[in-house]
């Protein structure tokens, strides 16, 4: 596969080429496919190191390559070396006569910014001089439920409070079929294009403890011995860029109570199909957001709620055919907290083991993951996480890293009796 781009005016073109492996890997990607990025005021795309806008197309580029990636211009050798953690496949470049971008000590952070929850989360625990970076995505011709109303109300507010807020457009997620994001990360790619222009030393993102550690599945792991670990940290850090994960230790209850208890959240709206101060009430994330609510206010499970499991065609595969359920130790906190909801509600708890679970560390930080918080901010971070949040005990510690969801013959039983409820 090979990749160019050109800047034109107030957008960067990226156009890649596919060859005959490539095609046979992925036969739907066709054989020439272009992502582009551009401003929303109109000002001139910024220019950006060679080493920086590679690492932007192997981000979009790489789940595609079958075996080589050739970026049509001259990068650095140690970025090129860097590259080489890539084990899958093998980059090439058409030359190495750049020097290597240096990590700037400007003391300016920027946050890879959506608008919801787990990002206001990180920007309440950021330097205040942290610049938020929002990913807008093109306009589709085909039907999507996204709508970017309330995000871009929350990039307004943040603006109103003094916040340096960059909205960058882009399409890249079309490469994808269906849509979707490349890789994990490419919503950071507007961040890292306007890095160098701005100076950043770090870019930040809103990734939390479940997705972090992997109590949204089935066990927990430890995320600095895992591959995505190794590998970005070790392209960030190539580009002269820090990778931090200020909320990695903060479960999807912590992010809530942040947003609750920090003025900024305010600010915030998770759900991205509904208008702003009217979410959908329909999606997976409009459920799990409306449930942890309930339990932090100590209010009985709504009808709304029970409404939603019968009337979302979406809510209902999550909670009977992922086996765990995505995030089912977030259900269990909530539901354990809730009171009411009928049957369906009770064999709800009993299929996410509130009555077995202690699920009370979900409210706390989990203070091992500062080593995921760059150093240039670390303690200004653990500091206010540990005022909002508290930081977990011994004991919390333990049920944390034992965290085991696994399918058996009980779990399959109790998810039998769920839909029973359902249909009966």
């Amino acid at each position: 596969m090979r990749v160019s781009y050109e800047t034109i005016e107030n957008e960067i073109i990226f156009s890649i080429f596919s060859e005959k492996s490539d095609r046979r890997f992925n036969a739907k990607f066709g054989g020439h496919r272009q992502f582009r990025y551009k401003t929303t005021d109109g000002s001139t795309f910024p220019e950006c190191h060679p080493d920086r806008i590679a690492l932007v197309a192997i981000m979009n580029a790489l789940p595609f390559v079958a075996e080589k990636l050739n970026l049509g211009w001259e990068v650095s050798t140690e970025f090129l070396k860097a590259t080489k953690i890539i084990s899958r496949i093998k980059v090439t470049s058409q030359g190495t006569g750049i020097q290597p971008k240096q990590r700037s000590n400007s003391g300016r952070h920027c946050l890879a910014f959506s608008g919801g929850a787990d990002s206001t989360a990180a920007l309440a625990v950021m330097p205040l001089n942290t610049e938020p970076v929002f990913m807008l995505r093109s306009k589709s011709k085909s039907r999507s439920l996204y709508d970017s109303n309330a995000a871009l109300e929350s990039c307004r507010q943040l603006s109103l409070l003094g916040f340096r807020v960059h909205k960058i457009e882009s399409d890249f997620e079309f490469l994808r079929n269906p849509i979707g994001f490349p890789t994990d990360l490419s919503v950071s790619t507007p961040a890292i294009l306007i890095s160098e222009s701005r100076d950043f030393e770090t870019i930040a993102f809103g990734t939390i403890l479940e997705s972090t550690y992997g109590t949204s599945g089935k066990a927990y792991r430890n995320y600095t011995d895992s591959s995505h670990f190794r590998l970005w940290s070790t392209l960030f850090n190539a580009v002269g860029l820090g990778y931090s994960l200020p909320v990695a230790g903060v479960s999807e209850v912590g992010s809530s109570i942040l947003c609750r208890e920090h003025p900024i959240g305010r600010v915030h709206q998770s759900c991205i199909r509904g208008k702003w101060g009217k979410p959908c009430n329909n999606c997976w994330k409009c459920f799990r957001k409306i449930t942890i609510a309930a339990a932090l206010s100590n209010h009985e499970i709504s009808d709304d709620i029970v409404e939603m499991i019968h009337k979302s065609k979406e809510v209902r595969i999550r909670l009977t055919e992922d086996k765990p359920i995505k995030h089912e130790g977030v259900l269990a906190y909530s539901l354990e907290r809730c009171t009411g909801g009928g049957k369906e509600i009770d064999a709800l708890r009993k299929l996410t083991r509130t009555d077995i679970l202690d699920t009370g560390w979900m409210e706390n930080w989990y203070g091992k993951s500062s080593e995921l918080i760059d150093h240039s901010y670390r303690e200004e971070s653990a500091t206010k996480l540990r005022e909002i949040l508290g930081e977990m005990d011994s004991h919390q510690i333990l049920q944390l890293e034992n965290w085991s969801n696994l399918d058996d013959s009980v779990r399959n039983q109790n998810l039998e009796s769920f839909i029973d409820s359902l249909n009966g």
